[in-house]
């Protein structure tokens, strides 16, 4: 039995609906303390474009990064909400690289 975030079982099913990916930005982090950065914003998204779990990560050419959570972007639908076509504009990552992104938060807070 695989177990979820809240402690209850889980589907077998809805775990293999579950993708990981990223989009490339340049520009500012939401929090300011970024400007002119390089980033992603990371998404734990399901196949038909539900995003259960997204964050943003900004790093500069000195090596300097931030990563914030986008909270506002969880249960907003990639392709109904935002009117894309697919997933296919997402870089598909694995799930280590999502998990070192969430975990990266707790180091930097």
């Amino acid at each position: 039995m695989i177990i979820g975030e809240g402690g209850g079982p889980v589907n077998v099913q809805q775990v293999s609906d579950v993708v990981f990916a990223k989009e490339y930005w340049t520009g500012d982090s939401r929090d300011g303390r970024m400007v002119n950065g390089d980033g992603y914003h990371y998404y734990q998204i399901t196949k038909d474009g539900k995003i259960l779990d997204a964050y943003e990560y900004y790093e500069r050419d000195d090596g300097t990064y931030v990563v914030s959570p986008l909270p506002e972007m969880k249960n907003v639908h990639w392709i109904q909400d935002l009117g894309f076509d697919d997933l296919e504009v997402l870089d598909m990552i694995p799930e280590t690289e999502f998990a070192r992104i969430k975990e990266s938060i707790a180091r930097h807070a």
